[in-house]
C-alpha cells in the first residue's frame, strides 16, 4: 500500500468538542476547530492549502528526494509500528487567531481540560505546533507571504521535531535532542558561535534550561536553517529576522560561511526527506485577501469486477480463466497510486502478478489489450462484445475459447 494517501475533508465527532473536522494526507491528521469557545470555524479552504503544502513538502519526485527515508518519515508520521512515534501518530493542529480567541484557551494546561474530549486526544497523538487562520498580529486582510511564511514555519515545526529523526539513515543519534553531543547541537553552537542564530529570544544560551533547547530552540533553529537553505527570507516581515537569525544565512551559500556544520546537518538529515515547495505554486496558492486555489487533490478509488486467464505453469499446467475478481484502484488525480486483485481472499498487489496474467474483461468488457489479442487472431470480430462471443459460442464454451484466443500467438500473456 502507498505511503502518498490524501484524503478529504470530513466532519469528525471524535476528536473533541474543539475540533469538528480531521483530513489525513501523507501520514499526518489535521484537525480543525469549529465555530466554539468565541472563534469562527477554521474554513475549509484553509485546511485544504495546509493539505497542499503538506504534499508539496513531501514530493517524492523533487530533486534529491530519498524516498525510502522519505516513505520512512511518513510512517512515523503515522505512528507505525517499528518507528519511533510508535503508537502516537503525529496530529497538526488548525485553529483561527490564535489561542487568545478562545474561551477557554484549549493551549493552557488548565484550560485544555475544559474541552470534552481533548486531553483524550492530546494523549493519543504527538502534537507540536499550531497552524493558525489569520493568525493574531499579522496584518488584515491578510497577505499571502505571511501566510505562506507563517503556515510553513509551524508544519517545519511539527516535522522537523517530531517525525524527521530516524527516517535518513545515521538521523536517529544525528538529531538526539537528548544528547548534546548529537551532530544537531555541534551544529547549534557553531551557529550561535558565529553570529548566524541568534539566543535573545531563547533564554540567552543553549545551556541555561535543557528542555527549553530541546523542545523550543532546537525547532526553531531548524526551522530557521531550512528557510535559509531554500533562500525563503522574503517569507519574513521585512526580509528578515535578524538578530535571531543573521541576515548574512538567509541563502545556502550564506549557511555555508556561517554555520557549515548546519549545511552539513540540513545537506544529509532534511534534504533527502523534505521537498522544496516551489515559490511561484506557493504564490499562486496563497494570494492576498484569502485568494488563490489550493489546488489539492484528494484521492479517489475505483472497484471493477474483472476475468482473467493466469499463464500456464502458474496455478497448475495449462492456463486458466479466473472468473468475477474484484480490481481495486487508488488514484490522485490521473495518477495510479495503487491497484491490487482480490482472489480467494487475499488481495495482490497488481504490479506483482501483471507479469502472468491478462485482464481479459472489466465490468463485462473486453479490455483493449484483449481486443488485441482478437484482432490478431479473429480480424472479422476485433468489434465483438463479449456478449456477442457469450451468444456465438454459448457460455459453457466461452471460457475455453478466449483462453485459446490468448495463447493463439503462442503467449497467453503478453
Amino acid at each position: 500500500m502507498t505511503s502518498y494517501t490524501s484524503g478529504q475533508l470530513k466532519s469528525n465527532n471524535n476528536i473533541s468538542s474543539l475540533y469538528d473536522r480531521s483530513l489525513d494526507v501523507y501520514g499526518i491528521r489535521l484537525v480543525a476547530s469549529g465555530a466554539v469557545g468565541g472563534a469562527q470555524a477554521v474554513p475549509d479552504a484553509w485546511v485544504y492549502k495546509t493539505a497542499r503544502v503538506v504534499q508539496l513538502l513531501l514530493d517524492k519526485n523533487a530533486v534529491g528526494i530519498n524516498q525510502a527515508a522519505q516513505e520512512r518519515f511518513i510512517k512515523n508520521l503515522s505512528g507505525s509500528e517499528g518507528m519511533p512515534l510508535a503508537g502516537f501518530p503525529v496530529a497538526q493542529r488548525i485553529g483561527y487567531g490564535g489561542k487568545e480567541n478562545y474561551s477557554p484557551n484549549p493551549m493552557s494546561d488548565e484550560g485544555k481540560y475544559q474541552w470534552e474530549g481533548l486531553p483524550k486526544f492530546l494523549n493519543s497523538y504527538t502534537v507540536n505546533d499550531m497552524v493558525w487562520y489569520r493568525m493574531s498580529g499579522l496584518p488584515s486582510p491578510p497577505k499571502g507571504k505571511d501566510d505562506i511564511g507563517e503556515l510553513t514555519e509551524h508544519l517545519l515545526h511539527t516535522f522537523q521535531k517530531e517525525a524527521l529523526r530516524g527516517a535518513v539513515e545515521g538521523s536517529y543519534d544525528a538529531l538526539d535532542t537528548n544528547n548534546t553531543n548529537s551532530e544537531l547541537y555541534d551544529a547549534m553552537r557553531e551557529a550561535v558561535s558565529t553570529g548566524a542564530f541568534g539566543l535573545e529570544g531563547y533564554g540567552g544560551s543553549l545551556d541555561n534550561d535543557a528542555d527549553f533547547t530541546k523542545e523550543v530552540t532546537v525547532k526553531e533553529y531548524l526551522y530557521l536553517l531550512t528557510f535559509g537553505m531554500w533562500d525563503y527570507s522574503e517569507y519574513w516581515k521585512g526580509g528578515s529576522l535578524a538578530p535571531e537569525w543573521s541576515d548574512s544565512a538567509r541563502t545556502p551559500d550564506g549557511v555555508l560561511a556561517s554555520n557549515p556544520l548546519g549545511y552539513k546537518l540540513f545537506n544529509d538529515y532534511i534534504a533527502p526527506v523534505l521537498s522544496k515547495p516551489e515559490k511561484a505554486t506557493l504564490k499562486t496558492m496563497f494570494q492576498d485577501n484569502d485568494q488563490g486555489a489550493h489546488g489539492y487533490v484528494w484521492d479517489t478509488s475505483e472497484t471493477s469486477v474483472i476475468d482473467i486467464i493466469v499463464d500456464q505453469g502458474i496455478l497448475s499446467g495449462p492456463a486458466q480463466m479466473l472468473k468475477s475478481l474484484s480490481k481495486k484502484i487508488l488514484k490522485n488525480g490521473e495518477t495510479v497510486l495503487n491497484q491490487t486483485i482480490e482472489y480467494g481472499g487475499t488481495e495482490f498487489a497488481y504490479d506483482q502478478i501483471a507479469s502472468f496474467i491478462t485482464i481479459v474483461t472489466d465490468n463485462g468488457v473486453f479490455t483493449d489489450n484483449f481486443r488485441s489479442e482478437i484482432k490478431d487472431s479473429f480480424p472479422q470480430h476485433g468489434a465483438i462484445t463479449y456478449q456477442e462471443a457469450v451468444s456465438l459460442v454459448g457460455v459453457a464454451n466461452i471460457d475455453g475459447v478466449l483462453v485459446s484466443v490468448a495463447g493463439a500467438d503462442g503467449a497467453y500473456v503478453q
